[in-house]
């Protein structure tokens, strides 16, 4: 453990309060459990050589942490498992060491009239870790054994910590066992580890110094010493340095190694979306007002499929579990957000993707669907998890940005979460269709080496999503073809799903903000669009809203 992890915690660590009242049964929750006894056995303020300490897991059984701890092992072995015809070995099994601790407390009572009976002793004061609790809390007997110990150890001050990454508590032990969720390491305990890190590499300087504890947030106290100390290397010139590319890529795959969280890589920008222009404009003043700076964003993509309507018939608990989880962590961290809703191939997603680029903060995509694991309490550890990731990387300062194509499907307490408002993203109006089609052809310019308006006209695009002008680009490209031969690949969203289209625009009408044009979106479903400017009259079929466009 690297000395500088020693300092990375606030003073008053919570077992400090639970040793004072006496609390017999405790979980904490961490990312790191070594860590964990670390802090734990650094708070007990020079008393840790006074007190047994213990621990347990499933490959080791029990062990003695300290000279106390390995008496107390001994004594067990003698006093309790020879006299059955066993031995430690025995303690592997988790409901076997628990029951064996009962026995130890029984078995107390005969031997607190010795004087330094290391039994005696481990019952007044001793703390015995339990690792990866969460794997054992289905079992009736772990349940069981942990209830039995919560009388037992109540009156001797010996605490029973429970360590595992999320624990969802068992009924029969709900008003039983504290939890205590610890945090991944915020800013500035970052910052005393980069430090620390740095000068044992011999890197006495890191410019941009917020910035790299910006790259690292979102990450265990050990995980962060790995990546730190993988990422610097000597320079051409023999000098040390920090190599910003390696960190980032390093940390990209370590948050990602949270079930359900990616790190998106694209480059999208506002810069790459044709119209919408009233989204833009209020997210460019949110993120660039700089009150409450945003530093990390979180994308979820059609919200509906996942804490939608659907989720009232997982009987498993599993969805309704991720959908209190998440409403939670938005009220208790007061994460505002706001939800794109539209046809598909509008442009909500490069929106929400683009707005990363605009406040320089990271976007994590959030799949509860990724969240699932074979058994409940799998699952209730996955998104707590993602959410403790969530709120480490934003440090309190997060925003989530949601896409949607049912928005009846989503409960009301979940809108309600969503301050910042519903947007309505419309079809492309001409004029933003034009804007699509500029952007388009350049991108794909750059790729073919020459402009493909050389090669012929632009084909009729009325009802034109952006996702369909750049699937006619790229067939172009592909097949080496004019826009307008490639068209006759196209079927736009408009008439494929025409019946859902004109639903969801009656829906939205005067209850949406608009994203295409500034103030409530209006239906109109009389509007007929004007052809654009360079292309022949053609039947046109309707649709409202004819100065909003997306992409």
């Amino acid at each position: 453990m690297n000395p500088a992890h020693s300092e990375v915690k606030a003073a008053k660590h919570p077992i400090v309060a639970i040793r004072r009242a006496g609390v017999p049964l405790v979980a904490f929750e961490t990312s790191d459990p070594a860590q964990t006894i670390v802090q734990t056995t650094k708070a007990l303020n020079g008393n840790a050589n006074k007190v047994p300490l213990l621990s347990w897991d499933i490959c080791r059984g029990l062990s003695g942490l300290n000279t106390l701890g390995v008496n107390v092992v001994s004594a067990i072995l003698e006093r309790i498992l020879k006299p059955m015809g066993a031995d430690l070995a025995l303690l592997k099994d988790p409901t076997a060491v628990l029951d064996v601790l009962r026995q130890a407390a029984q078995e107390n009572k005969v031997a607190s009239g010795v004087r330094g009976d290391p039994l005696a002793k481990m019952l007044d004061s001793g703390i015995f870790f339990f690792q990866n609790g969460h794997l054992f809390t289905k079992s009736e007997t772990v349940v069981q054994a942990l209830w039995n110990l919560r009388d037992t150890l109540k009156p001797t001050a010996a605490t029973l910590v429970v360590l595992c990454p999320a624990l969802s508590v068992p009924t029969e032990l709900s008003h039983d066992i504290v939890v205590i969720t610890e945090p991944l390491p915020n800013a500035a305990e970052v910052s005393i580890i980069v430090d620390g890190v740095c000068k044992d590499a011999g890197l006495t300087t890191v410019s941009d110094k917020d910035k790299v504890v910006d790259t690292l947030l979102g990450m265990s106290a050990f995980a962060i010493e790995q990546v730190l100390a993988m990422s610097i290397e000597q320079g051409e010139d023999g000098t040390v340095v920090l190599n910003r590319d390696e960190l980032w890529d390093r940390k990209r795959k370590m948050v990602e190694q949270t079930p359900g969280l990616s790190v998106f890589r694209g480059d999208d920008s506002f810069s790459d979306v044709g119209g919408l222009e009233n989204i833009k404009f209020f997210l460019n003043r949110i993120l660039n007002s700089g009150n409450n700076p945003v530093r990390c964003i979180g994308f979820i993509d059609e919200i509906e499929k996942m804490f939608g309507a659907n989720t009232g018939g997982d009987l498993s608990g599993v969805s309704q579990d991720q959908l209190k989880v998440f409403l939670t962590e938005m009220q208790d961290s007061n994460i505002p957000g706001l939800i794109l809703i539209g046809p598909p191939g509008t442009g909500k997603s490069i929106i929400a993707k683009g707005a990363g680029a605009v406040a320089d903060a990271e976007v994590l995509t959030i799949d509860t669907g990724a969240m699932t694991g074979s058994l409940v309490g799998q699952s209730q550890g996955m998104i707590r998890h993602a959410m403790a990731t969530f709120k480490a990387v934003s440090q309190g300062k997060g925003l989530f940005i949601a896409t949607c194509n049912q928005i009846s499907a989503l409960p009301p307490e979940l809108r309600r979460r969503f301050t910042l408002g519903t947007f309505f993203v419309d079809l492309p109006s001409a004029v933003e269709r034009k804007a699509i089609w500029a952007l388009k052809l350049k991108e794909y310019a750059a790729k073919s080496g020459s402009s493909l308006t050389l090669k012929s006209e632009l084909p009729s695009d009325e009802g034109w999503t952006g996702a369909e002008i750049r699937a006619c680009c790229d067939v172009a490209y592909r097949s080496n073809i004019g826009l307008k031969e490639a068209a006759e690949f196209i079927v736009p969203v408009s008439i494929a799903a025409a019946a859902q289209i004109d639903a969801l625009r009656k829906m939205a009408s005067d209850k949406f903000i608009s994203a295409n044009t500034k103030g409530i979106y209006h239906y109109d479903p009389t509007a007929v669009p004007a052809p654009l400017p360079d292309t022949p009259s053609r039947p046109t079929r309707r649709f409202s809203n004819e100065k909003g466009g997306a992409n």
